[in-house]
């Protein structure tokens, strides 16, 4: 694994993939592309399978919404990876991430759809798109909050968090009327040792696209042994286009904007921990300013279009950040060709139906190597500030707390559903201690 990680100088100065703003070869950059596309996609439309059933939608909303989703996620990702620039003002990161649903507003985005509509969800996501603008416009200057040792810490939490998700994927999926079958662990294992080989001993492409070739090692041992339902292919439209505020117009209740307020200050601190991720990992150096700030100003305006093409608030996804510091490959025209990928399928029901059969088991394999990576590039943050005895007391307690609390949520339980939904997840608890400690 440390092949990578110590690639010779020459190599990276003439293969473009390596490089930021390199302009690589389509057979080159689609791939890898293709790979992020894939480590994402499931990720992104299953909080609006879960809104769809928990709403009772019919099948010709539920596909809509899942468009929308993709839509939104493609959209997102082409402002992050080409920026667009006023003067010295830049709106979008530059760096090589992948945008999605982001999990951090799936329960509110639940209840609110299911008692009060779609109408009351977009119209608090609409305003709180508009505060992440000025979140990131603020961001550079509240910086000095997060020195390395905190930024660590939130992402090596990340990491951690995820783990469960790839744990449940690797086992089938969690509701899956398989899971826990023993050919869902057999197939997952084959896919993370699969990564691992051509990771550690192939060279070039093949190393690059380790997690694409391990999950088309794994697709093809599911499809030969028949545990792939192809029907959802043959059945799917071949063009369809999503249609804006199909779910009537917006709504705007203080309560719920209050909520989305909070919570995009929350997903903000998380992106920047998946951005630093990408900028560490993939460019050995920390994001810069106004990297930082573009990225949080991009995903407020690419939130505030999901608002209106009935899409939920986006994020950074962490396995594909994961990604970058597993193989190096930073170049965003990379991103690019995964997020214009992306978009496409939102146009084609057909190639995203193709994308959707992608066993659980499949993507388990890939993340537990994906989310392993984020956890022990925090690690190595951390390790960069020195185990200092300031470093433990700020890293070891808000671990402790954070991660305790998100494990054992029901510790909650008698507080109300919105303390639940702010101090369950273990992000909140821990950016808070971080920041009490630091300051």
């Amino acid at each position: 694994m440390n092949k990578n990680a110590s690639k010779s100088t020459s190599t990276i100065k003439t293969g473009s993939i390596y490089e930021l703003n390199g302009r690589p070869p389509f057979a080159q950059a689609f791939p890898l592309g293709f790979q992020q596309l894939l480590a994402m996609f499931v990720g992104n439309i299953v909080p609006m399978i879960l809104v769809a059933n928990a709403s009772g939608m019919d099948a010709s909303h539920a596909t809509l919404l899942l468009q929308c989703s993709i839509l939104g996620a493609g959209v997102a990702t082409l402002l992050q990876v080409f920026p667009i620039r006023f003067g010295n003002l830049q709106f979008g990161s530059g760096l090589p991430v992948m945008m999605g649903l982001t999990y951090t507003f799936l329960p509110i985005c639940i209840s609110v759809s299911v008692n009060y509509g779609l109408g009351v969800l977009f119209g608090a996501q609409l305003v709180g798109g508009l505060v992440s603008i000025a979140i990131g416009f603020a961001l550079p200057k509240i910086r000095r909050f997060f020195p390395p040792v905190v930024t660590g810490t939130i992402i090596t939490s990340i990491g951690i968090s995820c783990f469960p998700i790839a744990a449940y994927n690797l086992a089938g999926g969690q509701g899956d009327p398989s899971m826990g079958q023993l050919h869902n662990f057999v197939i997952g294992l084959v896919v993370i040792l699969a990564i691992l080989i051509m990771n550690g001993y192939g060279k070039g492409m093949v190393s690059a696209a380790a997690v694409l070739g391990g999950m088309i090692v794994g697709y093809v041992i599911a499809a030969i042994c028949g545990y792939i339902n192809f029907s959802p292919i043959s059945e799917a439209a071949w063009f369809a286009v999503p249609r804006p505020m199909a779910f009537g117009k917006l709504e705007f209740h203080l309560n719920f904007v209050l909520v989305f307020v909070l919570l995009f200050f929350i997903n903000a601190v998380e992106m920047s921990g998946d951005f630093t991720v990408s900028a560490t990992g993939g460019l050995n150096r920390q994001p810069k300013n106004e990297e930082l700030r573009g990225g949080i100003i991009a995903n407020g305006i690419a939130c505030i279009f999901s608002s209106f093409f009935n899409c939920f608030a986006t994020g950074t996804y962490s396995q594909c950040s994961g990604i970058v510091a597993l193989t190096k490959v930073c170049n965003r025209w990379v991103m690019g060709w995964g997020a214009i990928t992306l978009t496409a399928a939102a146009f084609c029901p057909k190639l995203a139906s193709v994308l959707s059969t992608i066993p659980n088991c499949v993507i388990g394999g890939a993340t537990i190597v994906v989310f392993s990576m984020i956890c022990m590039s925090g690690m190595s943050l951390v390790a960069r500030a020195r185990f200092t005895n300031r470093a433990m007391l700020i890293c070891g307690p808000a671990l402790a707390l954070g991660l305790g609390i998100s494990l054992a949520k029901d510790t909650l339980s008698g507080m109300g559903e919105y303390v639940q939904m702010f101090f369950g997840e273990s992000s909140i608890i821990l950016v808070q201690h971080c920041l009490n400690i630091s300051d």
